[in-house]
């Protein structure tokens, strides 16, 4: 993959993150998009620095005032909102997705489905710890560990775990396509 093709599609993973986000479950405090899918896409597609070089794009994008993040928030606003861990989590999910990808095949479907899921989980861990922080300092309501677990992340793993096999395919086709590179 030449600079110029990892360039825009590093774009196009920012872009199709933005856009999927506008595609929500309203649950609670932190809805259920299919960003996801797109996050750990841009970790196996672009590898470990491009793919999460896209989600700091797309992340730097929302915190600049354009709309975004889901249900089209946008602006420094966001960083004191319940869903802000799981955006930063982005970062992290599309690098370690990549990373472990450039360790280990692409091609194995075993491999793909564990990059993605440390990459899922970045993605839970990063989430859970913000909005455990969130309720009991900002909006100064005293949640326990397992309250938050119970918002946070139980109501998303079935979600999650779809999105996840649906990014893998695509990963699948799209790896007959494009040459690994990492560089």
């Amino acid at each position: 993959m030449t600079r110029n093709t990892r360039l825009a599609t590093a774009s196009l993973m920012a872009a199709l993150t933005a856009v999927s986000a506008y595609v929500i479950l309203p649950i609670g405090p932190v809805p259920i998009t299919m960003q996801t899918c797109f996050v750990l896409l841009s970790g196996a597609v672009l590898g470990s620095r491009w793919g999460a070089g896209s989600q700091i794009v797309y992340v730097c994008l929302g915190l600049a005032g354009i709309p975004v993040f889901a249900g089209g928030m946008s602006g420094p606003g966001v960083v004191i909102s319940p869903t802000f861990g799981y955006i930063a989590g982005f970062v992290l999910a599309a690098f370690l997705t990549g990373k472990y990808l450039e360790r280990f095949s692409r091609n194995s479907v075993t491999h793909l489905a564990a990059g993605m899921l440390i990459g899922q989980a970045a993605i839970w861990g990063c989430g859970l710890l913000y909005l455990h922080a969130y309720f009991n300092l900002y909006a100064g309501v005293e949640t326990s560990w397992r309250g938050a677990i119970a918002m946070g992340l139980l109501p998303f793993i079935p979600f999650d775990l779809v999105k996840l096999v649906l990014a893998l395919s695509v990963s699948r086709t799209l790896s007959r396509y494009t040459p690994w590179e990492t560089a």
